[in-house]
């Protein structure tokens, strides 16, 4: 390495790095390096000099050296990207850093990373901040449950409706995956719902087949707990797209009902609500919202025939907007749990023949808000 002008790199650093038997003399040399490659502000000419001792570095017989390499400049966008690649074929303790963290690779760099099936390489490439849609696709085909995991969990990574479906189809007994998902901020509602109906199911399975409930019985409880994650699932704050193809989903599935509508007026779920007799009356969003509302007594019943709701069913929904707007605007700022139990307990109260087995859940949900609030 022939002689240049330095300003920030080190000469004796530099010399240790390139000349000394010591390993771990070696290794202290290369992080001094690094660190002032990633701090300072080198010249051109210091910059050229430096991206030569990086590979120098990367080219070193000790994984100590390697290591220190790896780790200081892992988040560097400064680091070398032909460096990077070599380090990612380097042992998982140097190349892991990397590549859970390095921002210099492209989608092809990690690709062939992938395919070489390394286990903790695919993991870490899973972990990474930011994982293309086309990177998620490739971890699902070369990765193995632990790395599907990660990339299920991580909300950095960028997971279309198709290839959820397809991981859950795949990974259908693995409850790592399912867990995962359900971390998940932005998961398709309707990969939720399925997700949720499979837990459901399977809940079913274990309570008939260890603990000898009653088929039959077995279904109801794993149908009560399904409904009320779905129904406890969608936030106020989802987009209208978004509630569309919830509620599209639970049409094409059957599982949109006037009992599901009732339990989610019961709990404060006014969007449920809304967008569900939108759906099924084939109106705007905009428009049930006016007639659940402002549209005075015809509006919000027109919106309910529409719907097909019965006539109980249409009042219950009636007296429940009617407690729901008045809680809204009685100038009181209620948190969401209070809330959720004052709807319970006036929906509960209301001079209406609520059907039995709608009543019994409202009931559970506000004994259980109650043991909670205590």
């Amino acid at each position: 390495m022939g002689k240049i002008a330095l300003e920030h790199l080190k000469e004796d650093d530099i010399r240790i790095l390139v000349r000394h038997p010591d390993a771990e003399k070696r290794a202290n040399a290369a992080l001094r390096i690094c660190r002032t490659y990633r701090n300072a502000e080198l010249s051109d000419k210091e910059k050229t000099f430096a991206h030569d001792l990086l590979k120098f570095m990367a080219q070193d017989a000790v994984d100590m050296v390697r290591r220190a390499l790896a780790v200081t400049l892992k988040n560097s966008p400064e680091l070398p990207r032909s460096v990077a690649i070599k380090l990612a074929t380097d042992i998982d303790n140097i190349a892991i850093p990397v590549l859970e963290s390095s921002p210099v690779f492209t989608d092809d760099d990690l690709i062939e990373v992938l395919r070489s099936r390394a286990a903790a390489k695919v993991t870490a490439v899973a972990r990474r901040p930011i994982v293309s849609g086309n990177l998620v696709r490739e971890i699902v085909r070369y990765g193995d449950s632990q790395a599907v995991a990660e990339v299920a969990a991580n909300d950095g990574a960028i997971i279309d409706e198709k290839t959820a479906e397809d991981i859950l189809e795949f990974y259908h007994d693995d409850d790592l995956i399912k867990e995962a998902f359900i971390t998940r901020r932005d998961l398709p509602v309707g990969i939720m719902e399925k997700l949720i109906t499979q837990i459901a199911e399977e809940a079913a399975v274990i309570l008939n087949r260890d603990y000898e409930i009653d088929g039959q019985k077995a279904v109801d409880i794993g149908n009560k707990v399904r409904e009320r994650a779905t129904i406890e699932l969608v936030g106020e704050d989802l987009r209208e797209r978004e509630m569309r193809e919830f509620t599209e989903h639970l049409i094409q599935n059957g599982r949109l009902t006037p009992s599901l509508i009732i339990r989610a007026l019961g709990l404060g779920r006014m969007s449920v609500v809304k967008y569900a007799l939108a759906t099924m009356a084939g109106v705007s969003s905009n428009k049930a919202d006016l007639m659940l509302f402002d549209a005075g007594p015809f509006g919000l019943k027109s919106l309910c025939v529409l719907a097909g709701m019965n006539d109980l069913s249409t009042r219950i929904i009636r007296a429940g907007c009617a407690i729901y707007r008045d809680l809204e605007i009685s100038g009181i700022e209620y948190d969401a749990e209070y809330f959720q139990t004052l709807m319970l307990q006036r929906i509960l109260t209301l001079p209406l023949e609520i059907p039995e087995i709608d009543q019994k859940w409202l009931m559970e949900r506000l004994d259980a808000a109650q043991e909670e609030a205590a």
